[in-house]
């Protein structure tokens, strides 16, 4: 299993929306609204790199609020 996080920069005005549209994805475990750099970090549970490579680009392109994303990737090997 591969679990990744999603912080965004968003409208402000849409940060709730944006998130609760994460929130209603499958295999999403947590959706947060921050303060600070990033509005919202969305934490994603998936099988493989390739499969989260896909939810990204189908969720994030649905967006049209989103101004900046940066994902992260959970290594167990640290």
């Amino acid at each position: 299993m591969l679990k990744a996080y999603i912080l965004l920069i968003t409208n402000l005005e849409n940060k709730c929306k944006i998130a609760d549209y994460f929130a209603k994805l499958d295999n999403v475990v947590n959706v947060d609204m921050l303060c600070g750099p990033y509005d919202i970090v969305v934490e994603i549970i998936l099988k493989t790199n390739d499969d989260l490579k896909e939810r990204i680009e189908k969720n994030l392109t649905n967006i049209d609020n989103s101004m900046s994303t940066l994902t992260l990737i959970q290594s167990d090997d640290i």
